[in-house]
Parts: structure tokens; C-alpha cells; sequence
């Protein structure tokens, strides 16, 4: 075996401390996408440091390893580019991180790629994420049966619900689904023979643990994940879980005992899974999937530009609900994505965008398919839970967890198809590679660090003592956000000290805000400010159009009966 190099344990240290350490950071946050959760801040920062640590130690190497369909893989963000420039950005901001996050995630599989893990290291990070599995497992009790211990920060729900530190069930619940069929994975590997009586225990524990917790939390994508992808594990690694005869049987056992317990959940999915079977729309998912399919019809090349989806959701949805009064919408009645990732970027992208997602699925495929049967099916189920998700949901923008889990999981089926290819560059060009990449390093740290100080700020004017917005209103990422915020408290300190003076300049900024992404608090702010403008007309067109889209808001409802009367 090869002497480890401290900077290949550096390496290997950064990239174990992604699965697990940012578990471990948590505050009170306003939730929702992207970095309003403070876990993606925490895993985005240990990426960043990895992938320029990588890049700066591996600069002076004079070849570079890559997979054969790795090049084919790099259409999809050119191609984003170009549809950026071919259709309307409505959100530039929007885009921006859109690229930034999918350029990470590209730049992340090729540092893989050069540090050559054998099987025994990509074992142990597998461990690793294990290991994570108990810790969300913990969780998941912790929320469940509402328990004092370790309250210091595991987080508990008010209708103690196992949303886990992702603060969404079904995103706890495929994340617990891959660490299952993980356990299950590492059992039949050789290495599993000398495993350690703690390392057997650990599994046993984990895999009863995880499977009440996700049984419990009555996610259908969880439950559905985790059976196929047994079932595709078992057929696959036959012979070798045969030969752990012993503990695959605790497995069965403390997984139907946790099923047992757990299976108020598994009612709650069968019910969920039985109203689609209710009636046409009788489901918001039959509605949102059927609005998109429709909106898709109009613009199929290049869609309607990223971002764009929230604005052509209100665009279309108050047409479809008149003509559908009966159909289920989401409960608030407002979208930021189609809750299915092709839809999602053949709605923003169009059909451009699509194929550039089919090559990267024709080459995952490709790859899995030359591991052979045992090895590719194995991967096949290790990749299932999320990329399922996928498809009824957009767990990537709400988890970068999942985001670099499930990017680790297809590094593993590509290392297997790795060549090198020699380069050919100046000792200055190395240097600069190196220097970039310090830079890279120290700017997307001290970007991530302002983000996450921002959230802090919003998270404090929010439900705090009303902290001041400038340190959010100066983050790129967060401005659009804090710019509603202050807007918002213009308005209402204007009518509550009865001084008009701002409310024209509020107005003019909202009809255009609610242009590009017309949110149901905007509709209310916007019909408020007219009200108190003493604009009868005006308010009460924005009350009808918001009440259309937002059947349930009981303020723009009130607002259009008034209307009636007057």
C-alpha cells in the first residue's frame, strides 16, 4: 500500500469533514432554499476549501485525470450559458448562483478524480457517511419523541415531525434511504470480513434507527427509494450478502421492528398515495405537473429564462383555477419550482437545457453499465434515493448535502473508467493555477462567511428586535431578499405614521418587483400601499389579481369582497 503524503491526508480530512461536520452547525434561520438554511452554508464552505486545496497541491502535477464521458458531462453548464444569452434573465442574481453552484459541483468531481482514492479509502468515506446516517438518525428520534437529551442542538419540531437538520421530511428521508442501502453496500465488500465487533454494532443500530425514522416520517419518495433500492441491492450483491448470513438476519430484524413502530407513517404515505387516485387534480402535485407540462408547450426551445419560474407559475395559475375551480394547489398557494427537476429546467431552459441533462444521464449509464452486473447495480440502488427525489422534488437546491453525496456516489461508478491524460504548461502557468486557486479559496470563504452573517441579519429583523439591513442589503445573495424586507417596513412605518411622502416611490418598486416574481406578500403590500394611497381602482386590481392566484389569502380575499361593495 502507498505511504500517505500529508497533503493526501489533508485531502482526504476535508473531504470526510464534508459529509459530517457541518451536522454539527446550526442556529435559528429562515429556512427555505439555498443559504437560508445554515447547512449549506457550512457544506459549501468545507467544498470550497477542499476543491481549492486540491487545485493548489495537485498544480504542479504534469498530468490530469478524467473520466472518458467527463467532457460530455461539461455541455450542460455551456449550455446554460448559452441559453442565459438566447432567452430573458429575469433574475441575473438567480442565474448567477445557479452556475456558480452546478460549476462547483463539476469542479468538485474532477478534484476526485485527481486525488486516485483506491477502494479502501472510498470505503472508509463511506463509513463516514454512516456514521452521518446515526447522527440524522438521532435527529429524526430527537423529533419524534420530542426528548430533552442533546436539546442543546438537535433541533425539535413544534407538530414533532422528523424534518431533521434539513428541516424538510423528504429530504431527511432519502438522505437516511442512501445511508441505508450504503450499510447494506459496505456488508458485501471483502473488507466487511475483519470488520470490528463496534463497526458491526454501528450498522445494526443505524440501520433500525434510520429505518424508524424514515418509515415514520411517511415520505412515499423515502419509503419507495429505500424498498426499490433494497431490492435492487439484494439481487445485485446476492452472493456476497450471503456470505454475512448473520448480520444481514439482525438487519431484517431491527429494520421490521423499526418498521413496526414506525408504521403510522407508512399509513399516512398510503393515504397520500391514495388520493391521487381521487379525482382529476384532486392532488397539488396532478396541478402543478400539469399547469408546467402546459406552459412548456409555449416556449420548448429555451424556455422562459432561469428564474422565471415563480412569475410564470402566477401567470398561469389563475387561468388554470378558473377553469379548474376544484383542483388542489399548494398550500400557500405560491411556487418556486415545479417539484421535478426536468420540468424545473424545461420550463427556465427549455429543450436546449434538457439535453444537456440527457448526456449526463446517457453517460452515468454508460458507466454503470461497464461496472457490470453486481458492481453497476450496487451503484445503481446507492444512486437511486436521491436521484428519485429528483423527480418529484428539487432537493438539491434546498440540500447541498445531498448536492455533494450524490456527486461522490457517481465519482464512485466513473472511478472505474479514470484514464490520465499528460499536460503540457510552463512552471509560471502551474503557479498561476496554484495562485488562482489560493484566491479562489480565501474569496468563495469570505463570500460564504458574508452570506451566512447576512441570514443572521434578516433571521434578527425578522424575529428579532429589528437589526439593521445594510449588511444584508450589501450581499449579493441575499440583497433581492433584504430589499423586500426594508420596502416592507417603509410601507407599514408610512401608514402607521400616516405620512404618504414614500408611497409613490414603494409603488412604483412593487409593480415592478411583482413583475419578475409575483410572491403572495407582495400582492398584499401592494394592495395595502393603494389602499392607503386612496387609490380605490388600482387597489382593487391588485386584490383581484392576487386573490386569483392566491385563492386562500384570507387579507387579498377580504380585500376583493370589500371591493364588491364598493
Amino acid at each position: 500500500m502507498r505511504s500517505l503524503s500529508k497533503i493526501f491526508i489533508i485531502s482526504l480530512a476535508l473531504l470526510g469533514a464534508l459529509f459530517l461536520l457541518p451536522l454539527f452547525y446550526r442556529h435559528p434561520s429562515i429556512g427555505g432554499l439555498g443559504f437560508g438554511m445554515p447547512l449549506n452554508s457550512a457544506v459549501w464552505l468545507v467544498a470550497v476549501l477542499f476543491i481549492s486545496w486540491v487545485v493548489a497541491t495537485q498544480a504542479l502535477a504534469k498530468q490530469t485525470i478524467l473520466h472518458r464521458g467527463f467532457i460530455y458531462c461539461l455541455l450542460f453548464p455551456i449550455v446554460l450559458i448559452f441559453v442565459g444569452i438566447a432567452s430573458d434573465v429575469s433574475m441575473p442574481i438567480v442565474w448567477f448562483f445557479r452556475q456558480l453552484y452546478i460549476l462547483g459541483g463539476f469542479a468538485f468531481l474532477w478534484v476526485l478524480f485527481q486525488l486516485k482514492l483506491n477502494t479502501r479509502q472510498v470505503e472508509q468515506l463511506l463509513y463516514i457517511v454512516v456514521i452521518a446516517t446515526f447522527i440524522h438518525s438521532l435527529v429524526g428520534l430527537r423529533q419524534l419523541w420530542n426528548v430533552s437529551p442533546f436539546g442543546i442542538w438537535l433541533p425539535r419540531t413544534e407538530n414533532d415531525a422528523a424534518i431533521g437538520v434539513f428541516q424538510q421530511v423528504n429530504l431527511h428521508a432519502s438522505y437516511l434511504a442512501t445511508g441505508l442501502l450504503i450499510i447494506l453496500y459496505l456488508i458485501s465488500r471483502p473488507s466487511f470480513n475483519s470488520a470490528r465487533f463496534v463497526t458491526r454494532l454501528l450498522f445494526v443500530i443505524t440501520f433500525g434507527l434510520a429505518v424508524y425514522v424514515l418509515v415514520s416520517t411517511g415520505s412515499r419518495v423515502g419509503i419507495l427509494s429505500l424498498v426499490v433500492g433494497s431490492a435492487v441491492m439484494v439481487v445485485s450483491r446476492k452472493q456476497p450478502l450471503l456470505r454475512q448470513k448473520k448480520i444481514v438476519a439482525l438487519l431484517v430484524i431491527v429494520a421490521s421492528l423499526g418498521a413496526a413502530a414506525g408504521q403510522a407513517g407508512f399509513h399516512r404515505a398510503m393515504g397520500k398515495a391514495q388520493q391521487l387516485t381521487e379525482g382529476e387534480f384532486a392532488s397539488a402535485r396532478q396541478t402543478i405537473y400539469t399547469i408546467s407540462v402546459d406552459v412548456i408547450t409555449h416556449k420548448p426551445l429555451f424556455g422562459y429564462g432561469i428564474g422565471s419560474f415563480p412569475r410564470v407559475w402566477t401567470d398561469n395559475v389563475a387561468l388554470f383555477v378558473a377553469q379548474h375551480p376544484e383542483a388542489a394547489l399548494p398550500g400557500s398557494g405560491s411556487l418556486t419550482h415545479p417539484h421535478n427537476e426536468i420540468l424545473f429546467w424545461m420550463i427556465e431552459g427549455g429543450l436546449v437545457s434538457v439535453i444537456g441533462l440527457l448526456v449526463i444521464f446517457i453517460v452515468l449509464c454508460v458507466s454503470l453499465y461497464r461496472c457490470g452486473f453486481s458492481r453497476g447495480g450496487a451503484y445503481a440502488a446507492l444512486l437511486l434515493p436521491i436521484g428519485l427525489h429528483t423527480q418529484v422534488e428539487l432537493p438539491f437546491y434546498i440540500s447541498s448535502a445531498h448536492w455533494f453525496l450524490w456527486l461522490f456516489l457517481i465519482f464512485i461508478v466513473f472511478r472505474h473508467q479514470l484514464i490520465v491524460k499528460p499536460i503540457n504548461i510552463s512552471k509560471m502557468a502551474r503557479v498561476s493555477i496554484q495562485v488562482f486557486a489560493v484566491v479562489l479559496g480565501l474569496a468563495g470563504t469570505a463570500m460564504l462567511v458574508h452570506i451566512e452573517k447576512s441570514e443572521r441579519v434578516i433571521f434578527n429583523h425578522m424575529y428579532g428586535e429589528g437589526a439593521d439591513l445594510q449588511v444584508a442589503l450589501d450581499d449579493l445573495y441575499f440583497n433581492r431578499f433584504a430589499e423586500k424586507l426594508m420596502m416592507q417596513s417603509v410601507l407599514y412605518g408610512s401608514i402607521e405614521n400616516n405620512n404618504k411622502t414614500s408611497i409613490p416611490m414603494f409603488i412604483e418598486w412593487a409593480e415592478e418587483r411583482i413583475h419578475t416574481n409575483p410572491e403572495r406578500g407582495m400582492f398584499q403590500m401592494l394592495s395595502d400601499a393603494y389602499e392607503f394611497a386612496g387609490d380605490t381602482d388600482n387597489q382593487c386590481r391588485v386584490a383581484r389579481q392576487g386573490g386569483a392566484i392566491y385563492t386562500k389569502n384570507i387579507r387579498l380575499k377580504t380585500a376583493q369582497e370589500a371591493c364588491k361593495i364598493k
